[in-house]
């Protein structure tokens, strides 16, 4: 094994907004399809994960010390074994774990001398991300989907006129206004509280990072709202999603006319993680996804 290779923590930052063309481009090199790889999510998280990032020897890496999670790096070209067990051995330096985490299958796959060094372990299936074709979504069709079309013509039936609009600047204290309505709803989640701060630093720098979003008004009042963004050259991510519960169809209306915003945008659609959270797990299988993205955690062994 290479011990040139020394891997310093300490020249890691905190990401700002100013690191914003530097990292798109790190970011670019993979084209990864992971909704974790996007500038727009690693800064509206930020303050939560006290997200810090440094390029070590040509590679992009990212570590979100409260979780302690570092990402497997983006690069031009392959990342060595020795690379990767350079940087977790530096980690452990700091006392962090020096796992390395969102590991793609294909890695694992090509590189068996890992296992050298670390332990391959899949990540829990609340990581895994839900990708979805955005022609599916947008036109709901076969059996399967029936039950959203069903629910979206309600909704039609109900309001005879409603509008749908892309997000604006002016329309972001309307925006927050259904986001506290339903925080007020989970105050017992902390990861509640981590989004609700997540969604404001989004809207604090919506046109900078990119950000596009629809709000589905009805009756004069918001019922529903979607923030989105470019992952890579074919994908879009959903990173905030949120519809009045009272509102029969919102949620369904507000999901499909996302993807139809997108059809000539993107191929496919990341709608991200379920954390775990069942209701949140039944709603986005019930979509039907075409693919669930699952990375792996490399643990490192005893050395």
């Amino acid at each position: 094994m290479n011990t040139d290779l020394c891997f310093d923590y300490g020249r890691m930052k905190a990401i700002a907004i100013e690191d914003m063309d530097e990292i798109k481009r790190c970011l670019a090199l993979s084209d990864f399809p992971s909704c974790e790889y996007t500038f727009p999510n690693l800064y509206i998280w930020a303050d939560v994960y006290g997200t810090v990032w440094q390029i070590f020897n040509g590679h992009f890496y990212v570590h979100m010390p409260s979780v302690d999670e570092l990402l497997f790096p983006c690069s031009g070209d392959p990342v060595s074994v020795e690379e990767l067990a350079a940087v977790s051995r530096g980690m452990r330096a700091k006392s962090f774990s020096g796992t390395i985490a969102h590991v793609p299958p294909a890695y694992i796959a090509t590189h068996p001398e890992l296992r050298e060094y670390f332990t391959v372990v899949p990540m829990g299936d609340e990581n895994d991300e839900y990708i979805y074709l955005t022609k599916s979504l947008a036109e709901l069709h076969g059996g399967k989907l029936s039950k959203k079309r069903n629910l979206i013509s309600q909704f039609e039936r109900n309001y005879d006129t409603f509008e749908l609009k892309k997000i604006e600047k002016d329309d972001f204290r309307t925006v927050i206004s259904l986001t506290e309505h339903w925080r007020l709803e989970h105050l017992d989640d902390t990861r509640v509280e981590n989004e609700r701060k997540a969604i404001n630093r989004a809207l604090e720098h919506y046109c900078e990072l990119g950000f596009e979003g629809l709000m589905l008004m009805a009756g004069g009042e918001l019922k529903a709202y979607a923030v989105f963004s470019r992952i890579n050259s074919n994908s879009y991510t959903v990173q905030f999603e949120k519809a009045d519960l009272e509102c029969k169809g919102a949620s369904q209306v507000i999901t499909n006319q996302t993807a139809k915003y997108l059809l000539d945008k993107c191929e496919f659609i990341n709608r991200e993680q379920d954390l775990g959270i069942e209701g949140l797990r039944h709603a986005k299988q019930s979509y039907m996804p075409i693919l669930m993205l699952k990375d792996y955690y490399l643990i490192p062994k005893a050395q």
